[in-house]
C-alpha cells in the first residue's frame, strides 16, 4: 500500500511528525533534486510539497514523473506564506483545536 510523506523544512516538519505523518526534510538549496530522488524511491502514493522549498513541484518533477501515475503531488502554502507578521498564529491554532475537539485550550 503505498504511503504518505510531507516533504518540508526542519521548522514545519515536527508539526507533521506530531500529527504522525512521516516527514521528509530538505533545505531550499537542492530541494528540487531531493524532491526527485524521493519520487524515484517507488515508495509514496502521495508527497504533499511544501511550496517555500519547491515553488512549483508539479513543473519542475515534470521529467521524473513522465510515464508515473504515483506519487501525486499536492502542493501546500510554506508556514511563512500562512502566517504573515501581523497574524496571530496562536489564535489560530487555538481556534484550529476547538473546532476539532470542541474545547478551548491555554497556550502559554
Amino acid at each position: 500500500m503505498p504511503k504518505v510523506v510531507v516533504f518540508t523544512d526542519a521548522e514545519t516538519a515536527t508539526g507533521y511528525r506530531l500529527a504522525g505523518v512521516e516527514v521528509r526534510v530538505s533545505e531550499p538549496e537542492g530541494a528540487a533534486k531531493a524532491l526527485d530522488a524521493l519520487i524515484e524511491e517507488d515508495a509514496y502514493g502521495l508527497v504533499i510539497v511544501d511550496e517555500g522549498l519547491v515553488p512549483d513541484p508539479i513543473g519542475s518533477t515534470e521529467r521524473v514523473m513522465r510515464g508515473r501515475d504515483l506519487p501525486v503531488l499536492l502542493p501546500v502554502p510554506s508556514l511563512g506564506a500562512a502566517f504573515g507578521e501581523g497574524d496571530d498564529a496562536t489564535a489560530y491554532m487555538k481556534d484550529l483545536v476547538r473546532s476539532a475537539i470542541g474545547f478551548d485550550i491555554k497556550v502559554e
